[in-house]
């Protein structure tokens, strides 16, 4: 109800021996007019292709026109344009993919407000469809959630306060953290 919330950590890894740090939270921004963000799970160079893609736009077929997140008209236009930079990035990379026995498996939460629209909160699936947070689904999660799921099932609603949602949030990352090698510092944050 007061505002949005995200939550990233920032581990990656290709196995047992190679674990990096990588920036899983994507802000984009424009102060006054729009405050939009990605959060990413799944292979980590299809996760940065669809980013790039949507930093670089999509070429509206009909109008010419490079559509970005930042000039989409509303929040769900916006979610639209990121299950079309991943279909893109799909039909470019999934063929090599498949080849090397690699699945093209990737989630999004995208999450923001554009200036005179509601907050808004999107599940983006690998196919490029996807869900809306409601009132009565109030958090939306994607990447490990076995650990940190529980505890955002039983502290979140609609109407929590939003610094008592950053704190359930911590303490659900910490959960996951605690439980799982494969989750770790260090985390990102996004409260609006």
């Amino acid at each position: 109800r007061d505002g949005l919330v995200m939550i990233a950590d920032t581990r990656t890894n290709a196995g047992l021996d190679n674990v990096s740090t990588f920036r899983k939270l994507h802000i984009f921004k424009n102060p006054g007019e729009r405050i939009m963000a990605i959060a990413t799970a799944g292979n980590l160079a299809i996760t940065q292709s669809v980013i790039s893609t949507l930093n670089e736009g999509l070429e509206n077929p009909e109008t010419g026109e490079r559509e970005t997140l930042m000039n989409a008209p509303t929040m769900f236009q916006a979610a639209q344009r990121i299950g079309r930079a991943i279909r893109s990035v799909h039909a470019l990379e999934g063929s090599a993919l498949r080849a090397e026995d690699i699945s093209f498996d990737v989630s999004f939460l995208f999450g923001g407000q554009i200036k005179g629209a509601r907050m808004r909160l999107f599940m983006i699936y690998t196919a490029g469809n996807f869900i809306e947070c409601t009132t009565d689904t109030p958090y939306l999660q994607i990447g490990e959630h076995k650990y940190g799921k529980p505890v955002l099932d039983r502290a979140i609603s609609y109407d929590v306060d939003l610094y008592d949602a950053l704190k359930v949030g911590l303490v659900s990352m910490d959960s996951t953290m605690r439980s799982n090698l494969g989750v770790g510092m260090p985390i990102d944050i996004l409260l609006v």
